[in-house]
């Protein structure tokens, strides 16, 4: 079976509840050994969040738990990473319900911006992405003159 990608971009927004309705086309990516659950957890960029399925967030902690545990950043890091995430399971309607504590972490209070990155999902204040990206400068072909893709698109010694 082949794996595909979390990609594209995704408004949505909250109903009183605190439920988001996952997108239909996010959800079709979602292989049966996800389980229809999401853990969101805080995002790297500390004003967003990360939304992982579950075989995804296994997959990810199973890595972690190969880091020194003696080590104050390692812990320090799962601590804020891993301590704070929040396991949810899709109703029979496609929703999520995010507690408070973690919409407070993503800045998020009714508009959503889900934006596939992969193996996960970036949820984002749609207001927050948008002063994100003027205030970090990003441009796609400044970040693709920065990063070395000589090892995915050529094999060496050609």
């Amino acid at each position: 079976m082949a794996v595909l990608d979390f990609a594209g971009e995704y408004y949505s927004t909250l109903d009183s509840k605190n439920r988001v309705n996952i997108p239909s086309a996010v959800r079709k990516i979602f292989v049966p050994e996800a389980e229809n659950t999401i853990v969101f957890t805080r995002g790297f960029e500390m004003e967003n969040l990360y939304a992982y399925p579950l075989n995804e967030w296994k997959r990810l902690t199973n890595k972690l738990r190969t880091l020194n545990p003696l080590e104050k950043k390692t812990r320090d890091f799962i601590r804020l990473f891993v301590g704070v995430a929040h396991v949810v399971t899709l109703d029979g309607q496609g929703r999520v319900i995010i507690p408070d504590r973690i919409l407070k972490m993503g800045q998020i209070d009714k508009e959503l911006l889900i934006i596939g990155s992969l193996n996960k999902l970036e949820i984002w204040n749609p207001k927050i992405y948008e002063d994100y990206l003027k205030r970090e400068n990003i441009n796609l072909t400044d970040l693709a003159e920065q990063i070395s893709f000589t090892d995915m698109f050529f094999e060496k010694g050609e």
